[in-house]
Parts: structure tokens; sequence; C-alpha cells
């Protein structure tokens, strides 16, 4: 009950605390320090997460004109800021590791976190905060209520609506992160220009790609739908997504095919399953933030970015069941990547 502004200013500094023990740790190669600062980071990073979203959010709620427009646009952009981040992420810590060692590449994070820290506390009178939830039932009472009792008042009716689309999300992101595992397995053994391309490197073109196509379907993909009567509500982009998702699996796994005969194919070829699942993505996670914000119950806004976020690891579970019972029946890699396709539809 701190409200938004405080939790991000506590859970922030726990947040860096466990970064600097960590520079600490790779200075002194100690495996112990090293899981305490983890642990550090973990609490840090899950007690700022649903609430940097939603307290940005929360600044232009009041905005003159379409509220909702407003709303998409904003969490446009703070995706954005997330992908320019990671982008940096991919070409700076990779390359400090090499030349300064672990201990210099973890710095970097924590020296940037402590600087947004003090421009974000040095900031405070400006902002609009909103007082924490007094009274009334709690988040885990509501959320019972909502789902086991059936009541039917406001928030109730509101947390049932999320949760039909949550359901739905952790196969969405079972997929979405097997850019991070089985996709870089499949570029591993791919033609990568002699050694200069490495498989990890492709990675980089997803936060790439975003950076290029969000401003691109905020400027001109939804309106150009709109004008011509096609819905963007976010449920509707939302299931495209999915769509477009299924698609990009469909792909890689005819790629697997091909790598899997034994051609030498260019790692190149792996970008149109990239572009595909980067489109997925923004109609999809960049959507769910927003609906998630939108339609909670203004006390609850927060703590429904938590459970939407929660939707990421239960899906990350997914997958790795997925992949281990795969692999103990003997199921090729082209026909779990099917397998994704079907299941996200």
């Amino acid at each position: 009950r701190w409200g938004r502004y405080a939790t991000i200013m506590r859970f922030g500094s726990v947040y860096a605390v466990g970064l600097w023990v960590l520079v600490a740790a790779a200075a002194v190669a100690s495996l112990p320090w090293t899981v305490v600062a983890l642990v550090f980071v973990g609490l840090g990073t899950g007690g700022i997460k649903p609430c940097v979203s939603t307290f940005g959010a929360d600044q232009i709620d009041n905005a003159v004109g379409d509220a909702s427009e407003a709303t998409r646009r904003y969490f446009a952009v703070f995706y954005a800021s997330i992908n320019l981040g990671s982008v940096f992420s991919y070409l700076l810590v990779p390359a400090m590791r090499a030349i300064f060692g672990y201990a210099a590449a973890f710095a970097v994070p924590a020296v940037l976190l402590a600087a947004a820290l003090a421009v974000f506390i040095g900031g405070w009178r400006k902002y609009t905060l909103l007082p924490p939830r007094e009274g009334g039932v709690g988040v885990p009472a509501a959320l019972w209520r909502a789902c086991a009792t059936r009541a039917n008042d406001d928030d109730a009716r509101e947390l049932r609506s999320i949760g039909e689309v949550m359901v739905l999300l952790p196969v969405f992101w079972m997929l979405y992160d097997q850019q991070g595992s089985i996709w870089v397995v499949q570029a591993s053994e791919m033609k990568n220009f002699k050694g200069k391309v490495q498989p990890e490197t492709m990675g980089v073109i997803n936060p790439v790609l975003i950076l290029l196509l969000l401003p691109l379907f905020e400027k001109f993909i939804y309106p150009t739908l709109e004008r011509r009567g096609v819905s963007t509500r976010a449920p509707w982009r939302m299931m495209a997504g999915m769509v477009v998702a299924a698609a990009a699996f469909v792909v890689a796994g005819l790629l697997d095919l091909r790598v899997n005969s034994g051609e030498r194919v260019n790692i190149l070829w792996q970008l149109p399953q990239l572009f595909l699942i980067t489109v997925a993505e923004i109609l999809v996670s960049v959507t769910g933030l927003e609906y998630s914000y939108e339609k909670a119950p203004e006390a609850m806004r927060a703590s429904v970015s938590a459970l939407y976020l929660l939707t990421t690891a239960v899906g990350d579970l997914m997958g790795g069941f997925l992949f281990v019972a795969a692999g103990h029946l003997g199921v090729s890699r082209p026909a779990v990547l099917f397998l994704c396709a079907v299941l996200v539809l």
C-alpha cells in the first residue's frame, strides 16, 4: 500500500543494490555473492516492472483529446524505449565484457540504473501521484471474488474480462521466447559468413525491428485500418498477433526442414521468421500492456500488470516442458516448431 511512485523508488533501490553486488561478485569471482546479487535483482525488477508502465500511463490518463488514443501511443513509446535499451545492451555490454571483463560489463547497467533512479526521484514534484487504495478488498480477494464466486460488481466483471484474454497469453510467450533458445540452435547450424555473424547476434534484429515498425503501426497501419472501418480494438489486435506468431513458426519449421536435410542455409534466411514474430510482438505484447491498464480497476492497475507479466513466466515454463518432452519422445525439431504453430492457433 505504498502507491506506485514509492514502490518504484524502493524496489528500484533494491534492484540497483543487486547490480552493484553483482559487479563486486564478478570482480572477485564469487558464486555465493552472485546468487545473492541475482536474488536482489529479481526482487527489484519484479517490484518495479508492473509499476513503471502503469505509473507512466497515470501521467497521461487525463490527456486532452482521445484518452484511449493517448494511452495507446504512450504504451507504444514505452515499449520502444525498452527495445532501444535492448539494442544498446546487445551492442555495448558484450563489447565491454570482451575488452574489460565481466565486472566492467555489469557496471554499465548498474551505473545507468543509478542515474535513471536519480532522474526519476528528482522529478517527483511534477508527477501525478495517485494515492494507494484505502479499505475495500485486497487484490487476492478481488481475484477470488471475480473467478470463484462469480460476483457481479464492476471490479469483478472487469477482472473476468481481463482474465479471459490473459489465459491465452502463456502460449504466445511459449513461442516468442524460442528466439533465445531453439532459434539460436537453428542459427548455429547455418552458414554465418565464416563466423562473422554469431547465432546469438541475430537476437539484436528483434529490438531493431520493434523500433522501426512501432511508428509504422501507430502512424499509418492502425489509422488506415480505422478509416476503412476495420476494428483495431485490443482483443482483435491480439488475436491477429497470435495468427502472425503461428505463421512465424510455420516459416521457422519450413526453414528447419532444409537445415535438417543437411543443406547449408545462410543465416539470413531467419529474417522472415524474425520479422513475423516482431510483428506478432507489437500486436500482442504492446497491446497487452495497454489492455491491462485500460481494463483494470483503477486501484488494481499495477497488480493486473503484474499478472500480465506473470503470463511470460508461465509461457517459459510451458516451453521448457514442451521441449524436454519432445526430446525424450524423439520428436524432431521441425515437428516441434509446427506443433507450436498449431498450439497458438
